[in-house]
């Protein structure tokens, strides 16, 4: 099978396209023929070895190397196929699996995902919406999680809430947008010019150009502002955010007054909230619905081959992206 592989941390280039066995499920586990995969902020770190830019410099240097460890090695990565989020088709199932059976079509978040084929546990699996492409499925785990967290686990966005997402065009945004909008909040998103027409398009009531107006300096205020890309700080936000208003930043870890303001929440009228993204198959199971309603669904910028993943890492680590950027696996 044609796998990409890295044998040490580093840009893009580390990458090879080798011909690799097919690898054999356990007991507990299926064999995918894989179609698709994801990029996400994760796969920049696993690869690279460093904390994501956007964590400031001190606490970077200091967390890179804990990072690398939970890759399982300090010098170089254990884990040598990239990719997470995955799409594709059970081909054979372990000896104890009896929910699954060859020929469903599944997706979800796990290890390995750059490669024809990987072994994945049956409790990690969730079947594709009826209406999914595999290459829009593959779009879904790893850039859903961190806004459905934000916007459902954390503030609980309710109708008429006013929301400001910020990074609103990016892999993640383009979720908290649909969701804001399910919810039946009123979302305002900030996003270059060029993306403006795609933000409206999936349901933003307004779009503010920040490269030619400062969101932190209007009269509005937002109960709500989902920072996605960890672009702001609570401290240039607190002007705009309501009292008792909540801002939910996709990495808190971008300044030292964030962090603390984090940590010092309880004593605040206006707070900033954060957590873990959850990627579990329950998780994915609960968008079906809407998926299928279509009421949501995954934007995608670009779609690289496999042979391309570095490329893929490459306008991934552009800030830029539209969307998902995704690797289809043929």
């Amino acid at each position: 099978m044609k796998a990409i592989v890295y044998t040490k941390y580093g840009p893009p280039a580390v990458f090879k396209l080798v011909e690799l066995e097919r690898p054999q499920p356990k007991d507990d586990e299926v064999l995918i023929r894989n179609y698709g995969s994801s990029i996400n902020t994760v796969d920049i770190v696993a690869r690279s070895g460093k904390a994501p830019k956007v964590i400031f410099w001190g606490a970077r240097q200091l967390i890179s190397p804990f990072l690398r460890l939970s890759f399982g090695g300090l010098r170089k990565p254990k884990q040598k196929i990239p990719g997470c989020g995955f799409a594709g088709e059970i081909v054979s199932v372990g000896k104890e699996e009896s929910d699954w059976k060859v020929g469903d079509h599944v997706y979800g978040y796990y290890k390995g995902a750059c490669s024809e084929y990987m072994t994945v546990p049956t409790n990690l699996l969730a079947k594709i919406p009826a209406n999914l492409s595999f290459l829009e499925a593959a779009a879904i785990p790893g850039g859903f999680s961190p806004a459905i967290l934000a916007l459902r686990d954390l503030v609980q966005t309710k109708k008429g809430d006013k929301v400001l997402i910020i990074g609103a065009s990016g892999g993640i945004g383009t979720f908290g947008v649909q969701f804001a909008k399910i919810y039946g909040a009123e979302v305002t998103g900030v996003c270059g010019p060029n993306n403006a027409d795609m933000v409206k398009g999936i349901g933003a009531d307004f779009v503010i150009d920040y490269t030619k107006e400062d969101y932190t300096k209007k009269n509005q205020t937002y109960g709500i502002i989902f920072d996605a890309v960890a672009a702001s700080t609570l401290s240039k936000c607190r002007r705009i955010l309501a009292d008792r208003g909540t801002y939910v930043s996709n990495n808190p870890v971008n300044s030292p007054k964030t962090l603390f303001h984090l940590m010092t929440n309880s004593s605040r009228k206006k707070k900033i909230k954060t957590g873990t993204a959850d990627e579990s198959a329950k998780n994915l199971n609960s968008l079906r619905e809407w998926i299928e309603n279509g009421k949501l669904k995954p934007v995608i910028d670009k779609v690289y081959p496999l042979s391309q993943t570095a490329d893929a890492h490459r306008h991934y680590e552009t800030g830029h992206a539209k969307g998902r950027v995704v690797i289809s696996i043929e």
